[in-house]
C-alpha cells in the first residue's frame, strides 16, 4: 500500500521536476556508457544523426502543443480548462507522446544500448501518468472531459492507443 502511494505521489508530482529527474537518469546512463565503453548502436554515425533529428522534431512538436495548452507543465489539479484545440483535437496527450519520443531520440542519438532501459521505464511512467491524469481530469471536469474522451478516443497514437 505504501509503495502504491509513493508511485502515485511521483506520478502526480510536478511534471517539470519529473522530466528533469528522468532525463538526468538517461543522460547519466549515457555518460557511464561512454566511460565504460558499453555496447553502442550499429550504423553510427547515421543512427546518431537519425536520433538527433527525432529528438529535435519531438521537441518542436512539444513546443507546438504548448501553444495550445499553456498549463501543461503544471500538476493535473492546477489545470483550469479542457484543451481541445490544435493537436489536442486528434489525441488527448500529445505532449506526453512528445516526451517519450524525445527520450527515444536522445537514446538513439547518443547510441548507448543501455540507455533504452531508463527510456523504457520513463515511457511506462509517462503513460501511467497520462492514465492517472485522466482520472483527475474526469473528477475535476466530469461530463465535459467525458465528452472530450468520446470525441477524441485516442490517448497518444490515433487508432492504436
Amino acid at each position: 500500500m505504501a509503495k502504491r502511494i509513493r508511485i502515485d505521489r511521483y506520478l502526480t508530482s510536478d511534471p517539470r521536476i519529473r522530466m528533469v529527474f528522468e532525463f538526468s537518469v538517461i543522460v547519466v546512463v549515457g555518460i557511464l556508457g561512454e566511460i565504460f565503453s558499453w555496447k553502442k548502436l550499429p550504423l553510427s554515425p547515421y543512427s546518431n544523426i537519425f536520433g538527433g533529428i527525432i529528438f529535435v522534431l519531438a521537441w518542436r512538436f512539444h513546443e507546438y502543443c504548448h501553444k495550445f495548452h499553456r498549463e501543461a507543465h503544471q500538476r493535473s489539479e492546477a489545470i483550469k480548462e479542457v484543451v481541445t484545440q490544435g493537436v489536442f483535437s486528434k489525441i488527448r496527450h500529445p505532449m506526453y507522446l512528445s516526451l517519450i519520443v524525445m527520450e527515444f531520440g536522445m537514446a538513439i542519438a547518443w547510441g548507448i544500448v543501455w540507455m533504452f532501459i531508463p527510456v523504457i521505464v520513463s515511457s511506462i511512467l509517462t503513460i501511467w501518468t497520462a492514465l492517472r491524469e485522466e482520472q483527475v481530469l474526469l473528477e475535476k471536469f466530469g461530463k465535459q472531459y467525458e465528452d472530450y474522451m468520446k470525441k477524441v478516443p485516442w490517448r497518444m497514437i490515433p487508432k492504436v492507443f
